[in-house]
């Protein structure tokens, strides 16, 4: 395999690690700062109790959705979202 081949195999490997880390870190967070959820598919897809709505959340990834329709990304994000009561 060419030097292109190790590099995207490389790339994949790494954003595959990431998003396990994601998906281990992400509720002890959510934990951590008071927010509860509920955990489908072996914690892929977390629905979070926002202030005023559901809130689809997706660690791997950081992507969220919130049942009101506000999109973005980062549980960071996400917690600040909840604790403005947007």
């Amino acid at each position: 395999m060419g030097d292109m081949g190790e590099i995207f195999n490389a790339m994949r490997e790494d954003s595959k690690k990431r998003r396990e880390a994601n998906r281990a870190n992400a509720p002890q967070i959510l934990t951590d700062a008071g927010i509860e959820y509920e955990s489908k598919n072996h914690g892929a897809h977390l629905i979070v109790t926002g202030s005023n709505c559901l809130i689809d959340f997706w660690p791997g990834t950081g992507k969220w959705i919130s049942r009101n329709g506000k999109k973005a990304r980062g549980v960071r994000s996400l917690i600040k979202h909840i604790k403005e009561g947007i």
